[in-house]
Order: C-alpha cells, then sequence, then structure tokens
C-alpha cells in the first residue's frame, strides 16, 4: 500500500470498503423504495394492473434490499416494465470496482476479484501513483515510461474498457475523406440499422447499406482509396451486427 494514501479508518482494507459502500447505497434505495411503495399502493387498490405488479416488485425489493441484497437482483416484472425506471435505484445500477494498487501491478486484488464476481459487478486495476507521475509528461515520454514499466494502456483506457464490457457496449466509428472521425457507442450484438439510428434517425429511416472496414484495415491501408484498392471495403446490408472497432459510411435515401 501507498503510505502517502491515508485512508480514513486507518486501514487497507478493500473488503470492508465494498461493504461501507454498499450497505449506503442500499439503506439509501430501501428508504426510496419505501417511498415509492406507498404511493404504488394506492394505485393498486384501483385495479391497474401495472401498478399491482410494480407493488409486487417493490415488495420484493424492499425486501431483498432488507438482507442487504441490492435492487438488481430482482427482475422487473414484464407487466411493469417501467418499475426500475420510476425507482432508480442506486443498487439496481452495473457496477465497476476500481482497485488502487501498487506500482507496476495491473492485477485485480483477489478480494476485490472474488467480491465483484459474487455480486455480478466487475473490477479492473489502477495504480494511482503511476497515472499521477504520467500524466506529468507528454505523450511521448509517458509512453516510453509505460513501456519500461509494462504497462500497456493507461489507467483510463482500463477504467473506460471495464465500463464498456460490463455495458456489453462496443465503439463504431463515422469517417470519411472530407469528414474528421468520430466514435459512437452501441450495444453489442446491434446490427448496422441501429449504429444508424445512433448517427441520426433520418439516416436510420433511409439506410440502403453500409459500407464497412475495420479500423485497423483502415490505417493498414492509408485511407479510403487504397482500402478500396485492396479490396477490403465490405457492403453490408441492415442485418449486418457492427464490430467493435468497425468504420462505417451509410448510405440512406433523403
Amino acid at each position: 500500500g501507498d503510505e502517502a494514501v491515508i485512508h480514513p479508518e486507518g486501514r487497507v482494507d478493500p473488503a470492508a470498503d465494498m461493504e461501507t459502500i454498499e450497505t449506503e447505497l442500499v439503506y439509501a434505495d430501501l428508504e426510496a423504495a419505501e417511498r415509492r411503495h406507498g404511493r404504488v399502493v394506492r394505485e393498486a387498490r384501483g385495479g391497474d394492473k401495472a401498478a399491482i405488479a410494480e407493488e409486487a416488485w417493490l415488495a420484493a425489493v424492499i425486501e431483498a434490499l432488507q438482507r442487504g441484497a441490492p435492487a438488481r437482483t430482482v427482475p422487473v416484472p414484464d407487466a411493469a416494465p417501467a418499475a426500475l425506471r420510476n425507482l432508480s435505484p442506486l443498487t439496481g445500477k452495473p457496477v465497476l470496482y476500481v482497485a488502487n494498487v501498487d506500482e507496476g501491478d495491473d492485477v485485480v486484488p483477489p478480494v476485490v476479484a472474488e467480491h465483484a464476481a459474487a455480486v455480478g459487478a466487475a473490477a479492473v486495476a489502477v495504480s494511482s501513483r503511476i497515472e499521477a507521475e504520467l500524466s506529468e509528461l507528454d505523450d511521448d515520454e509517458s509512453a516510453l515510461m509505460r513501456d519500461a514499466l509494462g504497462v500497456g494502456e493507461t489507467g483510463l483506457d482500463r477504467v473506460v474498457r471495464g465500463a464498456f464490457d460490463l455495458l456489453e457496449l462496443i465503439a463504431f466509428f463515422t469517417a470519411g475523406e472530407d469528414k474528421p472521425a468520430q466514435s459512437w457507442h452501441l450495444r453489442r450484438g446491434r446490427t448496422a440499422w441501429h449504429a444508424a439510428g445512433s448517427i441520426h434517425s433520418d439516416i436510420q429511416r433511409g439506410f440502403v447499406r453500409a459500407e464497412v472496414i475495420g479500423w485497423q484495415e483502415l490505417v493498414d491501408a492509408g485511407g479510403y482509396a487504397a482500402a478500396r484498392d485492396r479490396g477490403v471495403l465490405r457492403l453490408e446490408g441492415r442485418d449486418y451486427p457492427i464490430a467493435d472497432g468497425d468504420v462505417l459510411t451509410v448510405k440512406f435515401t433523403p
């Protein structure tokens, strides 16, 4: 541990830290769920089917929270799809633990990894000391120091990648000879048609086809003209599943 980093409890105990945070979130959700339950009960008495389903779900959420279990462990009923949004519980959200590790270490401590796996969360390791030192260097010096330490990516990149994996997101790009590259995110497994909708609803509505190439292939080719000469640009239909790192040019009718 880093003695310069002072813990408010005067000790280094990641298991206790995670338990403290989770307990505070559970108590906050329990208070909110009980308030929401009181309002929904009155609506359910009127016979509203969605309210009846939401009331039963809230009762199950309250019971889970009282046991210390997060709200995300209680499935949302099909009859009340808005129930989760109506409550917006803190413990209903995906969790990514970021473990502050020693210099040169990029492995999540077992106690953090095991706890994350047990509660359906994810975890990444970041050395805050290394990141602080690297932030004071220019890009070239930072890259050299990372190579010397065997640290392949920045702490921020590691956290972003962990969050994308947890949320089942991928990144795709739009770019052109006369347009700057732009990054977009999309749920893993979504199609070119969904990607078009992320860019603009008009593009999705008039979707015809998409010109697709992986970003590394585009870089290796040196641009679109060379990529066309190499035959690595592909034409895909609306049902093409977007891959992480794809570069898209969507053809559409206005």
